[in-house]
């Protein structure tokens, strides 16, 4: 099931690479709270719970990715985090499962 995943993330990181222009966002809303550009890690922690996966370097924008996935009813989110560990955007990508 690991291997799924990591292989998912991965498939999703490079649409990311291809499709971010289209769908990008300053903000992403979870469950308690909103994740918004400028947040710091540790307040997207509080409003958004652990990322389902983190990938570092993803895009040359992005030094750091974290994925949430909402359900196979909402899209999948990615917020990136520049080298300073502040939210620099947020992706909206494919649905999640």
């Amino acid at each position: 099931m690991k291997i799924i995943v990591i292989i998912c993330f991965t498939v999703t990181a490079l649409a990311v690479n291809a499709t971010a222009e289209m769908n990008e966002f300053e903000s992403c809303h979870c469950k308690n709270g909103l994740a918004t550009k400028g947040d710091t890690k540790q307040e997207v922690l509080e409003d958004c719970g652990q990322p389902v996966r983190s990938q570092f370097n993803v895009r040359r924008d992005c030094y750091e990715m974290w994925l949430y996935n909402f359900g196979p009813t909402e899209f999948m989110q990615g917020v990136c985090f520049d080298n300073s560990g502040r939210v620099k955007k947020v992706l909206s990508l494919e649905r999640g499962y």
